[in-house]
């Protein structure tokens, strides 16, 4: 009577659960769609990079180093050019940007020239912007960098010192020029 008892109980679970399945499998009712879309956008505005940069930045801090020879405290004219971390400094805008670069007068300048300095003595130096140093940059002077494309623009600074027949105090002579580039 037992078993009876549990086969009619495994029947009656069966028969339920069939049900259920039955019910759940019935056809659904038709399904619709709408579609849709999405704006995607951004505004991309002129920017110019120094040296390799990846990403537009207000003080881009040295971008690189004239350094003269060591001399004797008395010596002719002395030839330099500022070597940045690729070499001479590139500068890389959007294209059809016109950049333009000033070279400022420097932490030591004085009456137009650019000096530098250590314990209170100066030594004068000029900047150009050709090999031949034929082509001075001034103080406040602006270099038009033409029309940007998109390959990097080399900007090659050369320098010039002498000690014009002086006897220079021994040290480590210094000075700091501020660069602004503008597009």
């Amino acid at each position: 009577m037992l078993s009876t008892n549990i086969l009619r109980r495994q029947v009656a679970a069966t028969l339920l659960a069939g049900a259920g399945v039955t019910a759940l499998a019935a056809p659904a009712a038709a399904a619709g769609s709408s579609s849709g879309t999405i704006g995607v956008s951004l505004n991309v505005t002129n920017a110019c990079v120094v040296n390799g940069a990846t990403q537009v930045q207000s003080n881009v801090g040295s971008v690189g180093d004239i350094a003269f020879a060591d001399q004797p405290g008395i010596f002719g004219d002395v030839d330099s050019q500022l070597v940045g971390t690729l070499g001479a400094l590139q500068v890389q805008c959007s294209p059809g940007v016109t950049p333009q670069l000033t070279i400022g007068g420097g932490a030591n300048d004085s009456s137009g020239r650019r000096r530098m300095a250590v314990n209170g003595q100066y030594l004068a130096y000029r900047l150009f912007s050709d090999a031949a140093r034929t082509s001075e940059l001034s103080i406040g002077a602006n270099i038009a960098l033409g029309t940007a494309t998109t390959a990097p623009i080399s900007v090659p600074i050369y320098a010039r010192t002498t000690s014009a027949g002086a006897v220079l105090a021994a040290g480590r002579y210094t000075d700091t020029v501020q660069i602004t580039l503008t597009w």
